[in-house]
């Protein structure tokens, strides 16, 4: 029986595609790179946390330069900072999931790859009628998913153990990160990653939709 619930939030529970893109190629515009306007493209280098998504869509021969990364990484930050919540929208549904677990009095938390202030800021403008115990992005000092002590830092604050816990996204790192942590890794499809990255990754549970979800959840809260 679970008590609690982590979420990762772009891909899972926001989609943040269209913003996340849009910011990367106007930084891209500023320092003369190509840009890309294939979101497949961003699909495949988001989640590996803010400066590895930098890297994925610089040139090569820039991004192999981690002086200038620096520089990208920063512009990029300015350009997400000021329009992070243009186009981005809870993905159908999600709501309904959270209102269910709040219900159920499971507790509902949020660890993400992207940079902290900007998941917090998101949790707090979406979800702030819900009642989120912890919000945690990429932060100095604490290693980013897959490493599990993120994760683990939670379920202790929580006072719960990690088989108490289940970690839903929709990417191989998220389940990777949920296996890794002794939690029950679901992964959603609605998000970046494919249903063989998933289940590559160590998924447990498969949610089609967020509906799906909430029936996964009466599996294992019950």
């Amino acid at each position: 029986m679970i008590k609690a619930v982590i979420f990762d939030l772009d891909g899972t529970l926001l989609n943040t595609l269209d913003d996340l893109a849009a910011a990367m190629n106007r930084m891209l515009v500023r320092f003369g790179y190509p840009t890309h306007t294939d979101l497949s493209f961003h699909k495949k280098v988001i989640g590996y946390g803010a400066r590895n998504y930098v890297k994925g869509c610089m040139p090569p021969e820039a991004a192999a330069v981690e002086e200038q990364v620096d520089k990208c990484l920063g512009a990029y930050a300015e350009e997400y900072q000021g329009r992070s919540n243009e186009k981005t929208a809870p993905y159908d549904g999600i709501l309904s999931v959270l209102a269910y677990l709040t219900q159920e009095n499971i507790a509902i938390s949020v660890l993400s790859n992207k940079p902290d202030g900007a998941t917090k800021a998101l949790v707090n403008s979406w979800f702030s009628e819900y009642a989120i115990t912890c919000a945690y992005g990429e932060r100095p000092g604490v290693p980013r998913k897959p490493d599990p002590k993120a994760p683990l830092a939670i379920a202790h604050d929580l006072g719960l153990s990690p088989h108490e816990i289940a970690f839903v996204g929709d990417s191989e790192v998220d389940m990777q990160t949920g296996k890794t942590a002794g939690m029950i890794p679901i992964g959603v499809l609605w998000g970046f990653r494919t249903q063989e990255q998933l289940k590559e990754g160590g998924a447990t549970f498969l949610a089609d939709n967020p509906q799906d979800l909430i029936k996964i959840f009466e599996q294992i809260i019950h």
